[in-house]
Formats: structure tokens, C-alpha cells, sequence
């Protein structure tokens, strides 16, 4: 009887050993993972808070690819700009011709604004290589209501485009062809300030001088009318535009190349050919600029590039930040001896088949006074002749524009012409054209307040829930282990063998 007590006693002090053990590697194990999981807990806010998973995101989902967001918006016929355009009115075409007035006496009429209907056709996507290739297709459409009148309804006295611009094309030519131009002009009874509605010279009227001017020297030209808009987005060519598509360089134009619209692109050299760095066509620029990052603009039809430079950061509805920039002065800086020396414009005469139309600054703003010296109702003012541009730096969207450019005449010594010879060395005001982007597409408006409002939000508030819960967590761990080591020492203390109980009691007999 006695030898089976002392056996069962041995047996329960073992098993309640082990039990003892188990739980015991249990209770360590339950530490150790909900440890980890505090430490975990608080260490995701602040991963969170350095990468930014918002922006991550919604750079993922503005990805140039197959199917995506941004490609499926690449694609649609969307309403952009509006473009207002102001005609420069001559008010004393007379005096001035007969030289009773040395100064041409101009006043602006307008706006007459059109807004740009765009869509972007024969697309070719390679995402190997990074780039997109496609044909941009532009049309107007007129908007009464923000416009002073119908174009149709509105006389005006202006220069004669088509006359000073063959008289111009033909002032470095031998004299014979200049003599026989002076003859078919003198038949003509062609006059340097003609009288045209707004329509025509807007979007062009026939001029026989073009012609002519094609006629005498074959090549030379390949349009039979001029007009301002005619010329901005005339229609018969087309653009082929490479742009990339990676983060780095999203939507920047690479080259861009110009072909008679009726010919086909593919098989046919290019009437002109540009090559781009850093230059963008103003809707969308690579995510995460930095103000070191150097951005240009382009619009077709200008065919050069655009400096931007960096004004000032303003604060937006939307929470962030927004950096605006403006047109450089390094723009109107390059062609300087171009312009006989004179600072102020660019240049664009390489473009548009010798016709010496040079860009600068509405009303000549910031530029040098000589330029219209000799002109009288230019009156520049920052306030409504400067270009901003406002730009939302983490994606890249622009989010407003007002572009303020003037198309001028530059002409030479044309004296050889009797009808032109008042106009010599003279730069004229045409007319000057102000783009303003409208309001954000309603996709990415959600987008820039996902990033800057409702995003960063709901990311806050689960990292502060993420983080209360790795604080109790840990604050628990500390509790179970205090009580895993206190429990620790009453299992030793409880387990120490009773060797008075444990011995064999002597003299024991069985009854």
C-alpha cells in the first residue's frame, strides 16, 4: 500500500510538471507574438508617414498603360482651353499712310473667344519603351457669350497681312523679282491697311499676292490664304507627337513632326521636324517636381518652346499647395540680334515658311520700349497681360492657366514697295491671344482631393488607431509578463520535492 502511494505521488508531481511546463511555453509564446505585434503596430504609421501611400497610390492609378485612367482619359474628345483673341484696330490708316502721322494709332477690339475641342487620334502605345505616340486633332468652337460679337459683324481697319508678308518674303531677293512683284502690285492697286470683318481675318480670306508670291518662287509657300487662326491651326497639316509615359518623364514631348494632312505620315518625310527636353504641353507634368525641376512650354502652332520659371507657392482650396509659375524673360531674350538687336520677342519666322511673325509678351509687356516706338494705344499692365501658370506638384496636374501672347509683324526694310515702303523697320501689333485653362476635369478634381484632403485623412486616423493599438499591446506584454515571472517562482517553489513526505514511513503494516 505504501509502495503505491509513493508511485502515484511521483507520477502527479510529473505530470503536473509538465503541465506546468506547457503552459507555461504557451503563455511565452502568446508574449512574444502579441509583442511583435505592438512593435509592428507602431512601427506601420511610421512607415506610413515617410512613404506616403496616398501618393503611391494615386501615382499608380495615373500610370500611362493599357486600360488605365489616364489612358482612358488620353483618349476622349475633351473641351480645353478657351482662347480669346484681341484684334489691334488701326484709327488712323489715312494720316498715317499720307505721313501726316508718324505714329500708328491702334486700339484693341475684343475678345472673340473659341473654346478647343481636342482629340487624340491614331494612337500607338509602347509601354517597352516608354512612349506614346499619336495625332493631336484641334477645332474651334465659337462662344458668344464670352465674346463682344459675332466676327462676322465687326469691321475693322487693319495691316494688310498678305501684302506686307509676300512684300517681306521677297525684301532679300534679287531686285528683278522684287521689280516685277512692284509691277503686279501697282496692277492690283493693293493698299497696306485694308478693311476686313473679323471672321476673314481671323481664319483667313483669299489674297491673289499669295499666290503670286508662290508663283514667283515656286516652293516658297503652300497655303493660298492668310489669317491669324488660319495660321494657328491651319488645316492642311497634321502633327505626329512622341511623349514619354514614365514617371521620370510623363507626358513630355519628345519630338514632334509636321506632314501635309492629306499625305500618309507613315510613308512620308516630314515637312518639319522638332526634338523637345523638359517641355510639356501644359496639361500634365511628371509627378514629384521639385523646384529645380526645369519645365518648358509648348503649344502647336507657336513651334517653339516656352522657359517657365518658378514664382511663388499658393495655398489652394483644397489643403495643399500649388507652385506658380510664369513665362521666363529668357524667352524673349534668345532672338535679340534676330530683332536687329532689339529684346522682347521670339522669333518665329523659321515656322511659318519666312513670313516674319515674331511672339512676344501682350502689349509688349516687359519688353524693350523701342519695340512700338512708333506705335500709339499699347498699354501694358501685369494684371491682365502677364501668363501664370499654377501647377500641383505631387502628380504633376495643372491646375489653372492664363497664357497672354501677342502676334506681331516684324518687317525689315520693305521700301522697295511703294505701297509698303511706310511700314519699313516697323514691328506691328496683329492681335494677341489669351488661353485660359478651364476648371479641372471632374476625374481629377476627386483625384487632388483624395490626395490632399479625404487620402491624408483616412490614412491619420488609421495610423493613430494603429498605433493606440501597438501601445496597448505592448502596455499588455508588460502585464503578462510581470505575471509569467511571478508565477514562474511560485511553480519552482510549489514543485520542490518534500523528502519527509516522500520517504518511506518505517514501521508501516497494513491493518
Amino acid at each position: 500500500m505504501c509502495l503505491t502511494h509513493i508511485t502515484n505521488s511521483k507520477y502527479n508531481i510529473i505530470l503536473l510538471e509538465s503541465t506546468n511546463r506547457l503552459n507555461i511555453m504557451l503563455c511565452k509564446g502568446k508574449l512574444v507574438i502579441t509583442m511583435v505585434l505592438g512593435v509592428v503596430f507602431i512601427i506601420l504609421p511610421i512607415i506610413s508617414t515617410l512613404l506616403d501611400p496616398v501618393t503611391i497610390l494615386v501615382n499608380h492609378n495615373t500610370r500611362v498603360t493599357e486600360n488605365s485612367f489616364m489612358f482612358e482619359l488620353f483618349q476622349k474628345e475633351v473641351e480645353g482651353a478657351h482662347v480669346s483673341l484681341y484684334i489691334f484696330n488701326v484709327t488712323n490708316a489715312d494720316r498715317f499712310m499720307d505721313g501726316k502721322d508718324h505714329k500708328l494709332k491702334v486700339e484693341e477690339v475684343g475678345p472673340f473667344t473659341y473654346a478647343e475641342i481636342r482629340q487624340n487620334v491614331d494612337i500607338d502605345l509602347n509601354e517597352e519603351s516608354g512612349e506614346l505616340e499619336f495625332t493631336p486633332r484641334m477645332k474651334l468652337r465659337f462662344i458668344p457669350e464670352e465674346s463682344v460679337a459675332d466676327p462676322e459683324d465687326v469691321n475693322i481697319t487693319v495691316p494688310n497681312l498678305a501684302l506686307l508678308s509676300a512684300t517681306s518674303l521677297l525684301s532679300t531677293y534679287p531686285s528683278w523679282i522684287q521689280q516685277g512683284y512692284n509691277f503686279l502690285v501697282s496692277q492690283q492697286n493693293y493698299h497696306s491697311i485694308s478693311s476686313f470683318n473679323v471672321h476673314s481675318y481671323l481664319w483667313g480670306y483669299n489674297d491673289p499676292l499669295i499666290a503670286l508670291a508662290n508663283k514667283l518662287v515656286p516652293g516658297l509657300i503652300y497655303f493660298d490664304k492668310l489669317g491669324i487662326i488660319d495660321r494657328l491651326y491651319e488645316n492642311k497639316t497634321m502633327y505626329r507627337m512622341k511623349v514619354g509615359i514614365t514617371d521620370i518623364d510623363r507626358f513630355s514631348i519628345k519630338t514632334l513632326k509636321k506632314y501635309i494632312r492629306e499625305t500618309d505620315w507613315a510613308k512620308h518625310s516630314p515637312l518639319e521636324c522638332y526634338n523637345f527636353t523638359d517641355t510639356y504641353e501644359g496639361v500634365s507634368y511628371p509627378p514629384g517636381l521639385t523646384l529645380e525641376t526645369p519645365l518648358n512650354l509648348f503649344r502647336i502652332g507657336v513651334c517653339r518652346a516656352l522657359d517657365l520659371e518658378f514664382q511663388d507657392k499658393i495655398a489652394m482650396d483644397y489643403g495643399a499647395e500649388a507652385w506658380q509659375y510664369k513665362i521666363s524673360d529668357r524667352t524673349f531674350t534668345k532672338d535679340c540680334n534676330t530683332n536687329k538687336g532689339v529684346c522682347g520677342m521670339l522669333d518665329l519666322s523659321n515656322c511659318t515658311y519666312g513670313i516674319p511673325i515674331a511672339m512676344s509678351r501682350a502689349h509688349f509687356l516687359d519688353t524693350d520700349p523701342k519695340l512700338y516706338e512708333r506705335i500709339e494705344g499699347i498699354s501694358p499692365d501685369p494684371k491682365i497681360h502677364d501668363s501664370i501658370l499654377l501647377i500641383e506638384p505631387k502628380i504633376g496636374f495643372t491646375l489653372s492657366t492664363t497664357l497672354s501672347l501677342q502676334m506681331n509683324i516684324n518687317l525689315g526694310d520693305i521700301s522697295f514697295n511703294e505701297a509698303t515702303h511706310s511700314f519699313s523697320n516697323m514691328v506691328l501689333p496683329v492681335a494677341y491671344i489669351k488661353v485660359v485653362q478651364q476648371d479641372v476635369f471632374s476625374e481629377l478634381d476627386y483625384v487632388l482631393k483624395l490626395i490632399h484632403t479625404t487620402g491624408p485623412n483616412i490614412l491619420i486616423t488609421i495610423d493613430i488607431i494603429l498605433f493606440l493599438i501597438g501601445v496597448i499591446l505592448l502596455a499588455y506584454s508588460g502585464v503578462v509578463a510581470y505575471k509569467n515571472k511571478c508565477c514562474d517562482k511560485q511553480t519552482k517553489s510549489a514543485h520542490i520535492p518534500n523528502e519527509k513526505q516522500s520517504a518511506p514511513l518505517i514501521g508501516c503494516h497494513s491493518t
